[in-house]
């Protein structure tokens, strides 16, 4: 293929020169465009200067964009590269915790096609581009990222999708009207990527669960927060900010009305769905609750989280205590490995099973609609329909008898960690182990 005048394809000249606005020395590309002019463009600072092949390839994606629009020089006001910055600043004031993840996805799979485009000429059929361009990574299964090959799938192209749409969504109808600067939204009636096979999430059977939660092998503190997890139906972060001022003991209730901010550095956050709630707490549960309200003084956080690892551990625990299903453990096309948060949906499930009503599932998973809540149940067809919750099928022994009769006395910790102890030393503190030994907790 030739340029409009006979000569090599317009790929661009590339050149390691000092940006004339942020004083930058980077590459370069000096691009011929369609009223005959040849600027120089600044390319992306993170190209290596020993990276000419990447500076090119660069090169050529850039040239190749504004020649198909017919850009000219001096003619782009605000191109969709400086306005998603502004636009993730806008966002940052409004509290958002999505921006850093945005940030990413338009750096990796959004600008590098639209990016030097104007963003108020920006057209339908530029965003059509953009769809068929991330549809190929996906059909490849990969994309290269600072020089490296990183796997891509289909869900990660419908969130690029999603951050596509909210920038020119708020590019029409943003309140501040310093980001509104268009009067239509292109990507209204623009199909996003195609969708690909949803992949099973795995969810615990009873016997899983008691095995697990019963297991000596398996420390205190983990049982105890696996026994919360699915009994509370919280989510993580919410599990994390819950202290004993949110559990009524007396009247059966708690209220989760907050979530733990890691985005932020830690402190806390109004829960996902930004609405408050108050389950009741499952009769199998109460138990549990009282011996750890009475180790604590009732001050504090009911629990603590680990960091990331939670569903590692899950995982690891799930061995040691003998329960190797393979659903739990494999991800592959159409399966996803266990993960702590699969334990909500676990106490979800068992919910669905129970019987109860659907307003009540929902209200207590803190969902804004029922099709959320629906997304979250296992396929409970091959399930017996037993009282999963309220008389537990499975029945954990935190105070297993032969414990109850060596540590008939308030046991001595072994450690100075007051809240968690050792598996071997168990936190009875004055509470009668043999009152509890058989009620499920």
């Amino acid at each position: 293929m030739t340029s409009a005048k006979g000569g090599r394809p317009a790929t661009g000249s590339i050149k390691w020169r000092r940006n004339a606005k942020t004083g930058v020395i980077h590459w370069h590309a000096q691009i011929s465009l369609v009223d005959g002019s040849r600027p120089w463009k600044p390319l992306d600072p993170r190209i290596l200067e020993t990276d000419r092949p990447g500076a090119l390839a660069f090169a050529k994606r850039l040239s190749d964009a504004m020649r198909a629009r017919g850009r000219v020089a001096d003619t782009v006001k605000e191109t969709v590269e400086d306005y998603a910055k502004r636009w993730c600043t806008w966002r940052e004031g409004r509290k958002l915790g999505c921006v850093k993840d945005d940030r990413a996805i338009l750096r990796r799979h959004v600008l590098d096609v639209i990016g030097p485009l104007d963003v108020c000429a920006v057209t339908r059929d530029d965003l059509k581009r953009l769809v068929s361009a991330l549809d190929a990574k996906v059909r490849r299964g990969e994309t290269i990222e600072d020089g490296q090959r990183r796997p891509f799938g289909w869900k990660t192209a419908c969130n690029a999708w999603m951050v596509v749409r909210a920038l020119f969504r708020d590019a029409r109808g943003a309140k501040d009207v310093s980001i509104c600067v268009r009067e239509d939204n292109p990507a209204d009636g623009v199909a996003g990527p195609d969708i690909g096979a949803k992949k099973a999430k795995g969810y615990l059977w009873p016997s899983e669960f008691q095995a697990l939660v019963s297991c000596a092998r398996v420390p205190l503190r983990w049982r105890r927060l696996f026994a919360l997890a699915v009994y509370t139906y919280a989510r993580a972060g919410e599990l994390a900010a819950l202290r004993w001022d949110d559990v009524d003991l007396e009247h059966g209730a708690m209220h989760i009305h907050r979530s733990e901010d890691k985005r932020r550095g830690g402190g806390v956050k109004a829960t996902k769905s930004d609405t408050a709630r108050r389950p009741a707490i499952e009769t199998a549960l109460r138990p549990l609750l009282a011996a750890m309200h009475s180790e604590a003084g009732g001050k504090g956080p009911v629990v603590r989280l680990p960091g990331d690892n939670a569903s590692r551990k899950l995982r690891m625990y799930l061995r040691r205590a003998g329960v190797t299903r393979a659903d739990l453990f494999v991800t592959d096309a159409t399966r996803k490995a266990i993960t702590f948060h699969d334990l909500r949906a676990t106490g979800i499930t068992w919910c669905a099973v129970r019987g109860d009503e659907p307003l009540k599932i929902m209200q207590r998973a803190g969902h804004e609609n029922f099709e959320t809540t629906k997304i979250t149940f296992a396929k409970p067809r091959t399930w017996r329909r037993v009282s999963a919750l309220s008389s537990p099928p499975c029945r954990p022994s935190f105070w297993p008898p032969e414990v109850s009769q060596r540590y008939r006395k308030i046991a001595k910790p072994k450690r100075l960690n007051k809240r968690y102890y050792s598996v071997n030393v168990w936190p009875l503190r004055g509470l009668n182990p043999d009152t509890l030994s058989g009620c499920g907790f």
